[in-house]
């Protein structure tokens, strides 16, 4: 079983800590899944519309993670996880049961496709900053937290293991206030950033089998940077645990199929450059991922394919 991960990290995406024209993901995500059963194929922030699509169609599941990417049509992270957005809809509405998961930077990327509001996200102080979830009348009969342990949701609820990291985000008001998205989205819970500020921190979609959470269930067991105040508790780990299952399960009951073995291990992400980028060069850097995945840019990736579909056709 696959899933993608998207964010010009996974959509890998553009930026820091990746070189010059290259993508990442935040080799966390990878883990996470991994820990449920799945495999990573990733989907990159420079594919073409037609390789964007024939991923899709790989894949079981998709995960849109954190990072920081300008939310705007014509900017290739945004443009892509709105192509794999239109496509879930799609399938889904065929029958064909696809997830899509989206993690920080990927339930705000989530938030304004569905809004079709390109200004409905707020500022907030919630930087670092792990939080109790506040649950609404909408959580305890979601698929999402109905599929956790009692006790896994329990300890959400009380104690800080959602780890946030973020300064935008989705407020209560703004959420109420756009029609679309009431009738897209049930909120299943609020968190409170250090002003006092109530935003959505998560989100499952009404029709689909979309989720969405401003926080992030895969740092607390695989990301371990000093510079932020990351839950280890056993009882948070277990919460990166049982969401991985969660989605790694909705996945299962997705039946896309790669025919051909060569080219379902070509996409793998275990084809690319996995990166020591958590060692900092001095005391009191900031570090944002222990391990990183970086992908050339998909011309040469392309070229790469090509030339390795080639040598096996002569061999």
């Amino acid at each position: 079983m696959e899933l993608i991960m998207t964010s010009a990290s996974p959509v890998a995406q553009f930026g820091d800590p990746a070189p010059p024209h290259h993508t990442y993901i935040a080799a966390s995500y990878v883990k996470f899944l991994e820990g449920a059963g799945a495999r990573v194929i990733p989907i990159l922030a420079d594919m073409p519309p037609a390789e964007v699509e024939k991923r899709f169609n790989a894949v079981n599941g998709l995960l849109i993670p954190g990072g920081s990417q300008d939310l705007r049509p014509g900017h290739p992270f945004f443009d892509v996880v709105t192509q794999l957005f239109e496509l879930t809809l799609a399938a889904n509405d065929r029958g064909d049961f696809m997830p899509l998961h989206g993690t920080c930077l990927g339930f705000e990327t989530l938030a304004v496709i569905a809004s079709k509001n390109h200004s409905i996200l707020g500022s907030f102080d919630a930087e670092n900053y792990p939080s109790p979830l506040f649950p609404t009348d909408k959580a305890a009969d979601s698929d999402f937290f109905s599929a956790l342990p009692s006790e896994v949701f329990d300890n959400l609820t009380k104690k800080p293991y959602a780890m946030e990291n973020h300064v935008n985000g989705l407020a209560w008001t703004a959420i109420a206030e756009n029609p679309v998205l009431v009738e897209f989205f049930n909120v299943l819970t609020l968190s409170v950033d250090r002003g006092g500020q109530a935003y959505v921190s998560t989100m499952e979609a009404i029709n689909y089998p979309i989720t969405a959470t401003q926080w992030h269930p895969e740092k607390n067991a695989y990301e371990w940077t000093l510079d932020k105040d990351i839950p280890h508790h056993p009882a948070a780990i277990e919460v990166t645990q049982e969401v991985g299952n969660y989605l790694v399960g909705q996945a299962r009951r997705n039946r896309h199929r790669i025919k051909d073995y060569l080219d379902e291990v070509d996409m793998l992400v275990y084809n690319y450059k996995l990166v020591y980028t958590g060692r900092a060069k001095f005391e009191g850097e900031e570090v944002d991922f222990d391990e990183s995945y970086f992908f050339p840019p998909w011309k040469q990736v392309e070229a790469e394919l090509e030339e390795k579909r080639q040598r096996r056709a002569a061999a």
